[in-house]
């Protein structure tokens, strides 16, 4: 799905679900992990990031985890040889000049944030950084659920400011 802001920005959606992506990484005779990086199935997606300035994510955490379509997406399309290449010590990021914002939602509430590590902030530190996207940007609504009418609007509100402000 592709929308224009204001002569300012060009977006591109993927809906994972939408898209029935199969986040099934499949390793045999004819699928070897060294060229996941040629993979045709995948290739629309790296091409879409080749040419993104901003990448963002948006999802729930589940069990300090993201959905497994989402993980299947990072680990099928961030691929070595695409995103990064091994270095004699570490990794070496190939998406240089890109940067990110990930929004999550969760249900817990966010004094507990402080004592786990949830998905975004690996994604964010762990996955992003490693490929060279920086600076990446984490916010995080906690519960959602059960929040009110009000709150959710709140919520709304904040994140319209954020993207706003994206440059």
């Amino acid at each position: 799905m592709e929308s224009s802001i204001p002569s300012v920005h060009k977006i591109k959606t993927i809906d994972l679900y939408k898209e029935n992506f199969d986040p099934v990484l499949r390793f045999d005779e004819e699928n070897k992990r060294r060229d996941l990086s040629k993979n045709l199935e995948t290739s629309k997606y790296r091409d879409m990031i080749k040419e993104a300035d901003k990448l963002i994510f948006i999802f729930p955490v589940w069990w300090s985890g993201m959905p497994a379509v989402l993980k299947g997406f990072i680990d099928r399309v961030f691929v070595s040889g695409f995103a990064y290449s091994y270095k004699k010590i570490g990794l070496e990021g190939h998406l240089k000049g890109k940067s990110a914002w990930i929004i999550t939602t969760m249900n817990a509430p966010s004094v507990i944030l402080p004592f786990f590590n949830d998905y975004g902030k690996v994604l964010k530190n762990q996955i992003l950084k490693q490929c060279g996207i920086t600076p990446v940007k984490l916010t995080t609504l906690a519960q959602v659920e059960s929040a009110t009418h009000e709150k959710r609007k709140l919520y709304l509100q904040k994140i319209s400011s954020i993207a706003k402000n994206i440059s």
